[in-house]
């Protein structure tokens, strides 16, 4: 991220004498072009909704700047993407190619791991823990979900890097991955992917009128997971003890399970909101409000957490006031000159809310990182030109 902003803020002339490095004067004149840079601009308000909440920060001003600090790419990054040059649409596809290739490298070292510790990785499974990836599982589970929107994309548009048999090694890896992210079983991606996948599917047919083979589609997202569930055995694991722990949960034994403490987080959350509905907790007092209503109505579960949901995170943290903002951030990229024409942009916003619904997406640098870089990616791509509606 710093790198990409380092590249946005200077103009590297190569072809002076001395390769001089100037500062790229262009971002201020695309800040003053509405019709350019509003988009840009409304994801700052993600950084702004914790900042206008400072006010109200009660003595824990490390957690209230842990916040900021984390926000601070919602700042960095479009500025960077504002000064660097448009991206053509071969430089987009050929880096969701990239992406394509690098996750399916990455997730054969993972499935080369799991076949090797087969039974210990299945019965961790069973007791509610993620197959080993690099890093945390649910960032690579949306990760890995973006490539295969990405691969669908990029089989749609019929890309080629050089030759064009690399066609059939792009459906390959594309379903190589679909069939991964089952064998993961990590339910976020999952049901971002297949939301996603949904909301493209209908689009499908709307735009194409093949109501038939846009039906058939359709059918095909509901029985691959029953098929999968009989199929693949972590999967089959996963499931299981996801019924099981809300079976816990409804009986009110939830204390010890991860499902049961994300339900509880959230009428935590809920709770906190309901309490100051108009400017909410405030970001830099949510921690110790969240602490506070674990030990006083939640004793049984040992980890107070955070609210597993950015919505109601943000209605928590910030009313209804910073909930307005953040609707606005959300939604204003999306419907701006209709870039949800745009498959790849749609499928992406279609992943990245649902994922916002089943966790604080934007509350760790990762999720930070990972969903800035592709909404300003696509940001950059069309602010010049309308949405490839040919795709």
């Amino acid at each position: 991220m710093i790198g990409l902003l380092l590249t946005g803020l200077l103009d590297w002339d190569f072809t002076a004498p001395k390769r001089a490095i100037h500062f790229n004067k262009e971002i201020f004149t695309k800040i003053k072009q509405y019709n350019i840079a509003a988009p840009f601009l409304a994801i700052s308000l993600y950084f702004f909704i914790v900042l206008i909440s400072g006010w109200q920060t009660d003595g824990d001003w490390i957690y209230w700047l842990e916040r900021m600090r984390i926000k601070l790419p919602f700042i960095a990054l479009p500025i960077a993407f504002l000064g660097l040059d448009k991206f053509s649409d071969r430089a987009v596809k050929g880096l969701l190619y990239f992406l394509l290739i690098f996750m399916t490298v990455i997730s054969v070292g993972v499935g080369i791991n799991y076949g090797l510790n087969f039974d210990e990785i299945n019965s961790l499974i069973s007791r509610g823990k993620p197959m080993p990836v690099p890093r945390n599982h649910i960032r690579f589970s949306i990760l890995m979900s973006v490539a295969i929107i990405g691969g669908i994309y990029l089989i749609f548009s019929k890309f080629y890097f050089k030759s064009q048999k690399e066609k059939k090694w792009i459906k390959g890896i594309s379903a190589f991955l679909f069939l991964f992210i089952h064998i993961l079983s990590v339910k976020t991606g999952i049901v971002c992917l297949y939301v996603a996948l949904g909301i493209l599917s209908l689009r499908y047919i709307y735009t194409s009128k093949k109501y038939l083979t846009g039906l058939l589609g359709i059918m095909g997202l509901i029985s691959i997971p029953l098929i999968a569930f009989f199929t693949i055995p972590s999967f089959q694991q996963k499931i299981t003890y996801t019924h099981y722990d809300l079976k816990q949960h409804l009986a009110g034994n939830g204390g010890q399970y991860a499902d049961s403490g994300r339900i509880i987080s959230l009428k935590v959350g809920w709770e906190i909101f309901s309490e100051s509905p108009i400017l909410g907790a405030g970001v830099g007092n949510l921690k110790r409000k969240v602490i506070q209503k674990y030990k006083t109505k939640y004793p049984n579960y040992p980890e107070s957490l955070l609210p597993h949901n950015q919505f109601i995170y943000t209605l928590a943290a910030t009313g209804i006031f910073g909930f307005s903002l953040f609707l606005v951030a959300i939604f204003f990229p999306l419907f701006y000159k209709k870039n949800y024409r745009n498959p790849f942009f749609l499928g992406c916003y279609c992943l990245f809310f649902t994922a916002f619904l089943l966790e604080h997406t934007i509350e760790n640098a990762v999720g930070v990182g990972t969903f800035s870089f592709f909404l300003l990616l696509m940001l950059n791509h069309l602010q010049k030109s309308p949405p490839n509606l040919s795709n």
